[in-house]
């Protein structure tokens, strides 16, 4: 079961919302655990308190790589994690979209072995959204 959903759009278009809203439903519907993964503490209060938040900011996680690293430690430290939310990667890995699709196949790799379902916001022009993304819309 592969579930990779990227939620792609300029600032301000609803995405973190979207997120938070989909992060709480499934954490209401889900036997599992829910991880959300953002790079401030802003959106802490506005999950519900079974959603687990994680401040990426507290983890020296600067590249692609060590990011997805930090990922395989969520999900190998708990085999119950249900679905992964990441708001803003780019944001949080600094780097443009355009250079991330390995980052997307290793996730897609994973959500199909380890039934984890990944929710990914980016903040971009759809317009110039890499075609690589357009599977995952």
């Amino acid at each position: 079961m592969l579930v990779v959903k990227v939620i792609y759009g300029k600032k301000g278009s609803g995405k973190t919302k979207s997120m938070i809203d989909n992060a709480n439903n499934l954490a209401s519907s889900s036997n599992g655990n829910v991880v959300f993964i953002d790079d401030s503490n802003q959106l802490m209060y506005s999950l519900k308190h079974e959603v687990r938040f994680i401040n990426i900011t507290d983890f020296p996680v600067l590249e692609p790589e060590a990011f997805l690293g930090f990922i395989c430690g969520v999900v190998s430290s708990n085999y119950d994690v249900d679905g992964i939310f990441i708001d803003g990667l780019t944001y949080i890995v600094k780097k443009e979209a355009s250079t991330l699709k390995n980052f997307f196949d290793e996730i897609a790799s994973m959500s199909e072995k380890y039934h984890v379902k990944f929710f990914v916001s980016i903040n971009g022009d759809n317009e110039v959204m890499p075609e690589f993304l357009k599977e995952y819309e």
